[in-house]
């Protein structure tokens, strides 16, 4: 896979976002809180000093604080581990989505990022309905759940936009990645680009498997839900675009996770409203 022709010319693009493997082992840390060593984590935030920044830019920001943060220790100390890891992860997303825009000319990647975030409202709500897992984190994995086609936006911006030729000649989005680019998916592209940046397995699988759940075998229902979440998302993207075209949902999934169609249909005309209200609220440039 490593040596796959694709994979070779992401690499050799030059705009490739470098994340250093031991910001992986910060998040693998903080997606494992029982096991949580604080001055281990702290010593490799260090090594960090954007993220070491963000986090305490964060912190000051809320009004509410009645004392400056003023070292890593301290924003880690007040935060704890799960708000630290959101705000990791967060940090990432920003890495790949510079300014929210990309470099394809007819892809629109505007709209294509309300598709994310319409994911992760998608799966926020299914997580909180079902409690089949921690919502707030599912929120975070809905927005870098695509990184592979960021990637491509980025990195490979003519591939892109001759994937988008074919979708808008009625092809479907994995088949034209398949042709455009040699065999692989924008998944594949994902899943090959978390282990480059050492992320954890968890977010590893569900953006490998987002699109085929019933292959993946760990973190399953963390993947069912995304996978879900994705094909409600998908609904509203192509909406926006004005496409016609429907994604049906699995029934197998949702009676995985105990999801019926009302509860869909209530997510479905949510949607539009939550992620107007997300897009304002979002800033990745803390």
């Amino acid at each position: 896979m490593e040596k796959h022709k694709t994979l070779k010319l992401i690499k050799n693009s030059k705009h490739l976002p470098q994340i250093p493997k031991s910001f992986g082992e910060i998040l693998n840390m903080l997606l494992a809180p029982c096991d949580f060593n604080m001055d281990e984590c702290i010593e490799k935030f260090s090594m960090h000093p954007q993220l070491e920044a963000t986090l305490i830019k964060v912190l000051n920001y809320n009004s509410k604080l009645n004392r400056e943060i003023v070292s890593i220790k301290d924003a880690v100390v007040y935060l704890g581990a799960k708000n630290t890891r959101l705000i990791a992860i967060s940090y990432i997303t920003r890495l790949l989505l510079p300014d929210r825009k990309g470099r394809a000319k007819i892809f629109d990647n505007s709209t294509y990022w309300k598709h994310c975030i319409g994911t992760s409202i998608a799966s926020y709500m299914i997580a909180d309905r079902t409690g089949l897992c921690d919502k707030d984190k599912m929120f975070i994995y809905g927005l870098i759940h695509d990184i592979g086609v960021t990637v491509l936006d980025i990195c490979l911006p003519e591939h892109l936009d001759k994937i988008h030729m074919l979708q808008q000649k009625g092809l479907h989005q994995i088949a034209a990645e398949k042709i455009v680019l040699s065999g692989i998916t924008h998944s594949d592209i994902g899943m090959w680009l978390c282990k480059e940046w050492g992320l954890p397995d968890e977010i590893s699988e569900i953006v490998g498997f987002h699109h085929t759940p019933l292959l993946s075998s760990k973190n399953i229902t963390e993947v069912e839900i995304m996978h879900l979440a994705d094909s409600i998302s998908t609904n509203y993207y192509e909406k926006l675009l004005g496409n016609e075209t429907t994604f049906l949902y699995s029934e197998k999934i949702m009676e995985a996770l105990g999801v019926n169609k009302e509860c869909i249909d209530e997510i479905v005309d949510r949607i539009p409203q939550e992620v107007k209200k997300v897009d304002r609220v979002v800033d990745f440039k803390f």
